[in-house]
């Protein structure tokens, strides 16, 4: 027996130490005006005090009709706060969990129970107590190890080699090395490749389906599935580890192919 529960004590510690290290890799949390099991914004105030609570415990944190500019031109710099009501008859339980642009969870709360018969004072009750995991996080914002960090260090090497390459070759001079200037040229052509595709892409037309939409081709082919956010225009790609947010009104879809991150504007029609 003590044995199971030294074991159960290790595993939390280790999922404990992953969570708060995944959490310090976000910039920001976003808190919706309104949770789907309330029926109107800020419901009991619980979505304001949601947004207090992470801003006690370190978080800069915005409503999702207030985001930032940075936070436009990179929603992976942020997570997306949501609250669970697991309540019963008897029992007010609320989880709080937060979400990344890939549309992966990366923590979960224990669970805020709360007997009290008044609605508002049962959810703030619950609420405050679910936060107490929030609070064990002592979240404190690294950008080493945020996904945009790493996303940055992978595409700038590459183009520092290039650069360095080009930079030391006189304009007539024969590369010395020949495979890496082919592989600078394959880049090129793939980058104007999907250039062209995104620039002659056909309208691509948004269909209602639950929790989000369809986009359709002419065909009609069903291209992508959508899957609504708590951020207006800004949409889980399903499937795809992506997501598509509007941006200068232009809708931007992010997602990656082959292991490999693609970028392309889309044309679509709600």
């Amino acid at each position: 027996m003590k044995k199971i529960i030294v074991f159960a004590f290790v595993i939390f510690g280790v999922f404990s130490g992953f969570a708060q290290s995944s959490v310090n890799g976000y910039k920001y949390v976003i808190v919706p005006k309104k949770f789907d099991f309330l029926k109107k914004e800020n419901q009991y105030q619980v979505n304001a005090l949601t947004k207090f609570l992470f801003e006690k415990y370190n978080f800069t944190t915005v409503y999702a009709n207030n985001l930032t500019e940075e936070m436009e031109q990179n929603s992976c710099l942020a997570l997306k706060a949501d609250v669970r009501d697991d309540s019963n008859m008897f029992t007010t339980k609320l989880v709080v969990e937060l979400t990344n642009c890939r549309g992966e969870v990366v923590f979960v709360s224990e669970e805020g129970k709360s007997k009290e018969k008044d609605y508002k004072a049962a959810y703030h009750d619950a609420l405050r107590k679910a936060f107490l995991s929030v609070e064990e996080l002592n979240y404190s914002y690294d950008p080493s190890l945020s996904i945009v960090s790493r996303r940055q260090v992978a595409t700038s090497a590459p183009a520092q080699q290039v650069s360095a390459a080009s930079s030391t070759s006189p304009v007539n001079e024969v590369p010395r090395n020949n495979q890496a200037t082919e592989a600078a040229q394959n880049v090129r052509q793939r980058v104007e490749t999907k250039v062209t595709a995104v620039n002659n892409a056909n309208v691509l037309y948004a269909q209602p389906v639950d929790n989000g939409y369809q986009l359709v081709d002419s065909t009609p082919k069903v291209i992508f599935v959508l899957q609504n956010t708590s951020a207006d225009n800004v949409f889980i790609i399903k499937d795809k580890n992506g997501m598509l947010m509007q941006k200068d009104g232009k809708w931007i879809a992010e997602y990656y192919k082959e292991g490999e991150r693609v970028q392309e504007e889309l044309n679509i029609k709600f």
